[in-house]
């Protein structure tokens, strides 16, 4: 469905809590504040009426005039200066019989006038007499149906003083998760589920040095467990069973460090007498510091203890380091409508214990502790067993941080928005949706793109004597000829990755989606002669249309002799994206597409949901590309990419002798939407855009085209994780072929290793990676990847051929290396393999 353009549409939202300090009490003023901001900078004009600071002006705008505030009550509220619920049954009744007729008049009219659609959303209790008026102020307006009102629930708070018989029929009801859900059956009501969000900012690592001087303040250290917590005292939040568990780790010997953010509700007294029956010592901060330092210093000077009491207000800025520090993060309310303290935690690396109830982002064991019962050995046995496996608890911080990445508010507004159409659609407000041209059943409905981004590190030639006993950097000096590389990079930076980045990143606001994976070579080369690029390719990675894909990090043919370093490297490699882009990615893609059963089976004991393959017909048989598979009962699925559809455009959109020649965005789009099956994979180096196609040939242009021409005729865009959501269930066993396939010439090795010069450079290969392995050296080993580039063999194919192939293959090697001639060539390619190797016999271990 396409989604509501700004333009479209204009938000009313209608809640006591806001923006205002005056207005904030609780996760309401959190969750509305961020919401309406994410609107407003999604540039949808946005109106929130709340009970705001009663010396503050009326109204304000904010965000260049797209937020507009409306501080409502004020009159009440100056004779109640302690907050937004203070004087709290007036200012609701004031609020319900004032606010729907200023919004009937000064927002929704203008909309109607201008052709734009209101679309009004309430929060909480409080506000759900004011919305069932405006419902009835609409009706005899006649404007009902040409409106949306959205009523949502983030909690069970004062149920029973809610009419849900009368808001049922006047609003389309919400709420935040899918045990909320449940509890609004027992109410004979069915909301859409929506979640809350986060900002995206909470995604950015926290400092390693916040951590260790909070460790340090604290006194942390191999002995410690150091535990977390913050909520309002209340029962529900179970801090009862957190002390409890904290005195079962000291009673076992650990020094037990636990700080805790609670409120000034009547429960917080019964907690610490109990932390102090069972032994534990309390330590109370109640002067705010002025800053973190002051923190840290507040902390140092306290006398010994195991509950640090913050008895103060702690910003997110000063949350973080302790989410991120602590051992768990005791997130475990007993009925949790959401859960965004649990999930702020995850999205800053922190081990979160949750309950079982609304938390549906905490995945039990992959991104969090989701516990089963109310009693402290559960979270004590859980707890040790991580310590016990500090790679399995590391895994676990990673894994948070990439859930809590789908939970941020552009991720959130996607559903949001199509929800919203859903409901204005089916209510007749908006029109519904006509494809163009109509599809046969059976015919694919999706379209996934797919690019890699790679560039080589290349040899220098003539190859250069290599001292013995050389170290590492002074090896790679002789390998690898630098300002080759250098040039070769600016020059697809201007031609290729500036201009197409540019183009990929407008496009995605418009519904097209990419899968885009890096190779680090290319990272590590991006970060030394271009981080202005590097930066734009973060930005294009952070879109919420964007998925990010792990490829094999070197692009090196490890995958054919070390299966188990292989494993490792790819391992590393998520890991190497996580720190670049700030997200890890569950897709993976090896080196030119390689597959086979035994690639497979590695790839899928990394732990990836899914994994690219060429599919060529002697690899698929029988079957078409444009279904999903998996091989002998595997749990990792497989992507096949349409080789046809993908090298229409990849090699052969600018040959003027092909006889598709010249290639429109409205032909293409045909030739997707006439393939039977459910989707389509269509894989392209990224320098297809520019450097294998330059700008003359149109390229960028299709490019621009495409993805309008794709959805007027009915088909979506989806990334691989999307198509794994919605086609999962049902792929298809894909028994693979004991020879590796990829994604060049015929689909086999014969483009890597056809010829005699490449099958020699193959062994050589192999030979300095053995070699280098026994130095012991991981730098030297790094070497040997580098040497084991598919690009070096690749470089060579055109070696005693002709033919298209073969033409590609010289157009890939340097043309500075023609100057050598063909032989001389291939003998200096050798040469630096067998210098490399010569050299490293002293090296051995």
């Amino acid at each position: 469905m396409t989604l509501l353009k700004a333009d479209e549409v204009v938000f009313g939202v209608l809640s006591f809590e806001g923006p205002d300090p005056y207005a904030q009490a609780g996760g309401l003023a959190v969750r509305v504040t961020q919401l309406t901001e994410a609107l407003a900078q999604r540039g949808f004009t946005v109106h929130l009426f709340f009970i705001g600071d009663p010396e503050a002006p009326g109204q304000e705008a904010r965000l260049d005039g797209r937020l507009i505030l409306h501080r409502w009550c004020q009159w009440i509220s100056r004779h109640h200066p302690l907050g937004v619920y203070d004087g709290e049954e007036g200012k609701r009744r004031d609020f319900t019989a004032t606010a729907p007729l200023y919004l009937l008049e000064q927002v929704i009219r203008p909309a109607l006038e201008t052709g734009r659609l209101p679309v009004i959303l309430a929060e909480e209790w409080h506000t759900a007499e004011a919305v069932i008026h405006l419902d009835e102020l609409l009706r005899a307006r006649g404007w009902r149906e040409r409106c949306v009102i959205l009523w949502n629930a983030n909690n069970t708070i004062s149920f029973h003083r809610i009419d849900w018989q009368r808001l049922s029929a006047a609003v389309q009801l919400l709420t935040v998760s899918r045990y909320m859900k449940h509890q609004m059956w027992k109410l004979g009501v069915n909301p859409m589920v929506i979640p809350n969000g986060i900002p995206s900012a909470l995604l950015e690592p926290v400092p390693r040095e916040r951590i260790s001087a909070l460790h340090q303040a604290l006194g942390v250290d191999e002995r410690t467990v150091m535990l977390f917590k913050v909520g309002r005292f209340d029962p529900a939040k179970r801090w009862l069973l957190a002390v409890e568990a904290a005195a079962r780790l000291k009673a076992m010997g650990y020094r037990v460090v636990f700080p805790l953010r609670g409120g000034i509700e009547p429960h917080g007294r019964e907690v610490f007498e109990r932390a102090g029956a069972l032994g534990l010592r309390t330590a109370h901060l109640a002067a705010r510091p002025a800053s973190w330092e002051e923190l840290l210093e507040a902390l140092r000077v306290q006398p010994p203890a195991e509950l640090y009491a913050l008895e103060f207000p702690l910003p997110q800025n000063w949350l973080r380091p302790f989410y991120a520090a602590a051992d768990a993060v005791l997130a475990i309310s007993g009925h949790e409508p959401f859960g965004l303290t649990g999930l702020e935690a995850m999205a800053a690396g922190g081990i979160v214990f949750t309950g079982a109830t609304g938390e549906e982002y905490a995945l039990d064991g992959q991104a969090a502790v989701v516990l089963d019962t109310d009693q402290p050995e559960e979270i004590v046995l859980r707890l040790l067993d991580l310590r016990a496996e500090p790679a399995r608890a590391e895994a676990l911080r990673r894994a948070a941080r990439q859930r809590a990445a789908d939970f941020t508010w552009p991720r959130v507004l996607e559903i949001f928005l199509e929800k919203i159409g859903v409901v204005a659609r089916a209510q007749g407000a908006l029109p519904w949706p006509q494809t163009v041209f109509r599809r046969p059943n059976g015919r694919v409905q999706d379209v996934v793109v797919y690019t890699v981004v790679h560039q080589p590190r290349r040899l220098r030639l003539p190859a250069q004597p290599l001292p013995r006993g050389s170290s590492a950097a002074l090896l790679a000096q002789g390998l690898f000829d630098e300002e080759l590389n250098e040039r070769y990079f600016r020059r697809a930076a201007q031609r290729c990755y500036h201009p197409a980045v540019a183009r990929f990143q407008a496009l995605l606001d418009a519904g097209f989606r990419l899968a885009i994976g890096f190779s680090l070579t290319f990272l590590e080369q991006a970060e030394r002669w271009d981080e202005e690029l590097l930066d734009r390719f973060r930005e294009l990675v952070h879109h919420p249309h964007v998925e990010l894909v792990v490829v094999e990090p070197r692009h090196s043919m490890l995958p054919l002799w070390d299966l188990p370093a292989f494993i490792q490297r790819m391992g590393w490699a998520a890991d190497y994206l996580e720190k670049v882009f700030g997200v890890r990615p569950r897709v993976a893609d090896t080196t030119e597409m390689l597959m086979s059963p035994s690639i497979y089976h590695a790839l899928d004991r990394a732990g990836f949901a899914a994994a690219f393959l060429d599919g060529r017909p002697w690899v698929l048989e029988w079957r078409q590309p444009t279904y999903l598979y998996h091989h002998n009962g595997g749990r990792m699925k497989l992507l096949a990419r349409h080789y046809q559809l993908s090298d229409d455009v990849g090699y052969r959109f600018s040959n003027r002798n092909w006889e598709g020649w010249p290639l429109r965005a409205d032909r293409y789009a045909e030739w997707l939407a006439q393939h039977p099956g459910d989707f389509v994979v269509l894989g392209w180096d990224f320098e297809t855009f520019g450097e294998h196609h330059r700008e003359d040939t149109g390229i960028f242009a299709f490019l621009e085209a495409l993805p309008q021409e794709v959805m007027r005729r009915g088909l979506s865009f989806r990334t691989p994780t999307e198509i794994l959501e919605r086609y999962g269930a049902r792929s298809f066993e894909l028994p693979l072929p004991a020879f590796p396939s990829t994604w060049a010439g015929s689909g086999g090795l014969d483009f890597f290793l056809g010829n005699d010069a490449q099958r020699a450079v193959f062994r050589l290969m192999i030979e300095a990676y053995h070699m280098a392995c026994l130095t012991g050296d991981p730098e030297i080993r790094e070497l040997a990847l580098y040497l084991a580039q598919s690009d070096n063999l690749h470089m060579l194919q055109w070696f005693g051929r002709s033919g298209p192939e073969a033409e590609v293959s010289a157009y890939f090697t340097p043309s500075e290396w023609w100057s050598l001639g063909p032989e001389r060539i291939v003998w200096e390619v050798q040469q630096v393999f067998k210098n490399f190797i010569a050299v490293l016999e002293p090296h051995r271990a």
